[in-house]
């Protein structure tokens, strides 16, 4: 009953949240579409690259470089949010990230489809980094777990829907398809953006971005508080092993693992991720309004441990079943520490920076598109999925101890630029 009142308390709360706040409902069904296309083409992405004749190795890097992208112009994109403001980056983003996937749905090779998906990760950068901007211009401390928690659901919408529609379109049409597919998406959110998204960009950083050496300092002071601030550096690390986990393990290793091993076909590979965004999707509305009330590293850290455990039952996953029981585990994990982590990391920068700031901590996150894909295929290949997994387990639980035990309570972490 506990966790009822809780959940129809805090769908109270969102509705109320939402009728006063435009901007948040313009800005959640931009990435409520984005995500969608991002879902329909993560089903297939590793298939579409053994088309091309390549190992594990290279097909993580399709994932690497789009992280490398991201990392790349994560913190340019948070500056450039000051420079021109909140909206333009969130039309253009998506435009970017269109071309990219009209590219990679043209490839003729895997380099040319490599260079694309390079293309891919400029764009979701531009996207992603003003959408956590803007949505820290609209929040505050109070209520900033549950705006975080109702805009990654929104997220985990479009993510939930994208995969098994992506799965089918490849089934029936060709794994060339839902590239095309996602372009569109990306337009619609550019021309939804266009027609409806107001500004958020606080009148003292539209003056101060007039100073273009004044900006510059700020942003460089404030970068040094953030790299030398262990809390930030911890959360950080956080979403970084969240990142390995979503990009290495369950959009590389869990589709190959599930075709190898057991035989599904795209649509159910699609069907079982779908199972993980659904249930993140009501995992997060409990998990937005709990640390709210009782402090974010309450909730991040048992989040943590979740996601390593599914790891592990992955790793022995040998029947349907159990990997579709292993992404509904999973799934409450992601759920419980993903939006909470960001929420976590805008209670610490102050408000005049929140652009250089979610950009640095989006940069330092997106190693994980980095690093995870490449080295979990590398260690699929040197080795096998299930020695992969487990190194990924491990790595998450040992990243969640030091947080536990060496990072502060947002709530009690104060500093200045």
């Amino acid at each position: 009953m506990g966790i009822k009142r809780i959940v129809r308390q805090g769908a109270q709360e969102i509705s109320q949240q939402l009728k006063s706040n435009k901007t948040l409902i313009i800005l959640c069904i931009e990435v409520t579409i984005m995500m969608m296309g991002i879902g329909l083409v993560s089903p297939i992405l590793p298939q579409y690259a053994r088309t091309f004749g390549v190992n594990m190795t290279l097909i993580g890097m399709l994932i690497t470089i789009f992280g490398i992208a991201r990392m790349i112009v994560d913190i340019p994109a948070g500056r450039l949010t000051d420079k021109v403001g909140r909206r333009p980056v969130l039309i253009i983003g998506p435009l970017i990230l269109a071309i990219g996937s009209i590219g990679c749905g043209l490839a003729q090779n895997y380099w040319l489809f490599l260079s694309f998906r390079f293309i891919q990760g400029i764009g979701s950068a531009m996207y992603t980094t003003a959408a956590m901007v803007m949505l820290a211009d609209i929040s505050t401390e109070d209520n900033r777990g549950k705006l975080m928690s109702f805009y990654q659901g929104c997220i985990l919408l479009g993510a939930g829907l994208g995969p098994t529609m992506g799965g089918f379109l490849a089934q029936y049409f060709g794994l060339r398809v839902p590239f095309f597919a996602f372009a569109a998406l990306a337009i619609s959110a550019s021309i939804w953006a266009y027609f409806s998204l107001p500004e958020s960009r606080p009148e003292k950083i539209y003056k101060q971005s007039k100073n273009q050496e004044v900006l510059l300092d700020s942003h460089q002071k404030a970068i040094k508080n953030l790299l030398r601030d262990p809390n930030f550096l911890l959360i950080s690390l956080i979403t970084f092993g969240v990142f390995i986990t979503r990009q290495g393990a369950q959009n590389q290793i869990l589709p190959l693992l599930s075709a190898d091993r057991l035989g599904l076909n795209e649509g159910q590979i699609g069907f079982a991720l779908t199972i993980v965004a659904v249930i993140q999707l009501v995992t997060i509305f409990i998990s937005g309004r709990l640390s709210d009330r009782i402090g974010r590293k309450a909730v991040i850290t048992p989040g943590a441990i979740i996601i390593a455990i599914s790891l592990i039952m992955l790793s022995y996953t040998n029947s349907y079943s159990f990997l579709i029981f292993t992404c509904l585990i999973m799934g409450i994990g992601i759920g419980t520490c993903g939006p909470i982590s960001s929420a976590y990391v805008a209670d610490i920068i102050p408000k005049e920076s929140y652009s250089v700031g979610m950009g640095t901590y989006r940069a330092i996150s997106d190693l994980g598109f980095v690093i995870g894909p490449v080295l979990l295929g590398w260690l699929c290949d040197v080795k096998n999925f299930d020695f992969a997994l487990l190194c990924n387990s491990v790595f998450l639980f040992g990243v969640v101890l030091l947080f536990q035990f060496k990072a502060e309570e947002s709530h009690c972490v104060s500093w200045k630029v």
